[in-house]
């Protein structure tokens, strides 16, 4: 079975490597000219807000989930913190890089909160499935 060889190291190293990924795809989709967006994005009024929650969501669960995987004496409440810390600072990153970007207005601060409350609920998930983790890999 695919979890017998995973060790903590390795998951670590995914979990880093999945979050690095995430984060040059979300710097490549602000890359695209607001021209050549789907208009199917934007179908309703929230349809933008949605997809940052959602997209930051997943960088939110990736960081908690690697810092937690990385760092097993590190109080969780601590993890989760640097973990929403680390997704908020991006999405500022994020929002500034796409006013570089043609066609794209960026720095907008609703953007940017649902960036925010997206990366605080995937953070929170990490809690129910590092639980499962951690009974795959009980730490000495």
């Amino acid at each position: 079975m695919f979890v017998d060889f995973m060790t903590p190291r390795l998951l670590a190293g995914l979990l880093w490597c999945g979050l690095l990924g995430w984060g040059a795809g979300i710097l490549s989709v602000s890359s695209v000219n607001g021209e050549d967006l789907p208009s199917a994005l934007f179908a309703f009024t929230f349809a933008d807000k949605i997809i940052h929650f959602l997209a930051f969501a997943l960088g939110g669960w990736l960081a908690a989930a690697a810092l937690r995987v990385s760092f097993p004496h590190l109080p969780v409440a601590r993890a989760i913190l640097l973990a929403i810390i680390l997704v908020a600072a991006f999405g500022v990153i994020d929002e500034t890089w796409q006013t570089f970007t043609p066609g794209r207005r960026g720095g907008d601060l609703s953007d940017w909160i649902a960036d925010f409350l997206g990366g605080i609920a995937g953070a929170l998930m990490t809690l129910p499935t590092h639980a499962r983790l951690a009974r795959l890999h009980p730490r000495p």
